[in-house]
């Protein structure tokens, strides 16, 4: 079976190394972040953390998760070798930048999972070569390829509602607590609806699905339209596009 190895064991980085574990493959991870490679390898027996050469050494493919700031130092310090391959997590820094440094590996997928990826069924967007991909996660999460650079940046700008929907699911549980009632049992109920909504019919479909004359939905998304809410959205996709 092929040999994962993570350099980089930040949030992302141990999201991907449990997910792996939980796939069944073995799995050689850095030991930088203690906290990290220590709670992983206590929990998994297959994960074993090592110093990053030592990562690399013992790995068929390397997925790389470091910080943009330290990268390139980081990366350029290891040797790594012939037929290897290497699979960018780092949205921030090109391909071929990463294939300078990890040279004479094969360097030329971008994969950009989400930290959600450790309970399984998680969207990986993957720029390049999807292969290395399938392989260790084609079974358990949803893969969507990318073509080009341009269209990853449109798709990483439109990722981003998720954090602004998680905040109206957060204060409008916040508001039901406020009015003297069960907020965290709310919040449960709203995950949970949200979840099972998108999953079950497509996002034109549920608008239509949800347009009783009248109902709390329609009145309450009418309140939001009348305030602007779409032009608001558009400008913000508009503001990350051009790197404000």
């Amino acid at each position: 079976m092929t040999k994962a190895g993570i350099i980089g064991v930040g949030a992302i980085g141990s999201a991907v190394a449990e997910r792996l574990a939980r796939n069944g493959f073995e799995v050689l991870i850095s030991r930088r972040n203690a906290g990290n490679s220590g709670r992983l390898a206590a929990e998994f027996p297959q994960v074993h953390a090592a110093e990053n050469q030592a990562v690399v050494d013992g790995a068929d493919v390397v997925f790389i998760a470091l910080p943009a700031d330290v990268a390139a130092d980081a990366i350029s310090t290891l040797n790594f070798r012939e037929g290897q391959i290497v699979v960018s997590l780092m949205a921030a820094i090109d391909l071929a930048e990463v294939q300078k440094w990890t040279t004479p590996a094969k360097t030329q997928t971008l994969m950009l999972p989400f930290p959600q990826i450790t309970k399984g069924a998680s969207p990986i967007l993957v720029l390049g070569d999807a292969a290395p991909v399938q392989e260790f996660f084609g079974k358990s999460e949803s893969i969507t390829q990318i073509e080009n650079p341009d269209e990853m940046q449109a798709f990483m700008c439109v990722q981003a509602i998720l954090s602004p929907s998680a905040v109206l699911v957060d204060e409008a549980a916040r508001w039901l607590g406020a009015q003297g009632f069960d907020a965290e049992k709310a919040e449960e109920f709203l995950r949970s609806l949200i979840a099972s909504s998108f999953v079950a019919m497509p996002s034109g479909a549920l608008i239509e699905a949800l347009n009783t004359p009248g109902g709390y939905n329609q009145r309450l998304r009418k309140f939001f339209e009348a305030r602007g809410v779409a032009e608001v959205l558009k400008d913000g996709l508009e503001d990350l596009k051009g790197g404000g």
